[in-house]
């Protein structure tokens, strides 16, 4: 007789090498993930961010650059009138959370703020991005999860009755 489609002694293979993938998926995620914070820091400097500066404060735009860290302003220019530096004793940057409040009573509506910071670098990028990419499906994750555990069981269950009874009696 000849069938199309998987015999039933096959499918136990199969459902293990639907295992095994997810297992070897499962690992990849976790060695980009442990590998994204082992990359080197690279300096980088952000010229003329345009900004204001007030008692609410400024928060610098690339606080959420992959691992950004060490922000450290070099220069911030008033260009709301004539363009003027503005004294560093007139701002202070909480490193935290990359915010630029006024520690003086004036505050400018424009400003150009040029500063130097850390980051992961475009390797970073691409590891979180994986991640981030992963991580955005883990119901559907579980779901297969329980299906291919679903599978080995009846495919056990099915091999050890179909399979394991007593022959020629």
């Amino acid at each position: 007789m000849n069938k199309k489609g998987i015999q039933l002694n096959q499918a136990f293979g199969a459902i293990l090498i639907l295992v095994l993938i997810g297992v070897l998926v499962v690992i990849g995620i976790y060695l980009v993930s442990s590998m994204n914070n082992s990359f080197p820091l690279t300096s980088l400097t952000t010229i003329n961010e345009s900004g204001a500066i007030n008692v609410t404060g400024y928060i610098l735009d690339n606080k959420t650059a992959c691992r950004s860290a060490s922000p450290v302003i070099t220069q911030i220019l008033n260009v709301s009138g004539a363009a003027e530096a503005v004294p560093a004793i007139n701002y202070t940057l909480d490193t935290t959370t990359w915010t630029i409040t006024n520690s003086s009573a004036g505050s400018w509506d424009t400003v150009y703020i040029t500063y130097t910071y850390d980051y992961g670098g475009t390797t970073c990028e691409a590891a979180q991005t994986t991640i981030t990419q992963f991580s955005g499906y883990p119901t559907l994750v579980g779901l297969i999860g329980t299906i291919i555990f679903l599978g080995i069981v009846i495919g056990v269950l099915v091999g050890a009755f179909a399979f394991g009874g007593k022959r020629g009696v």
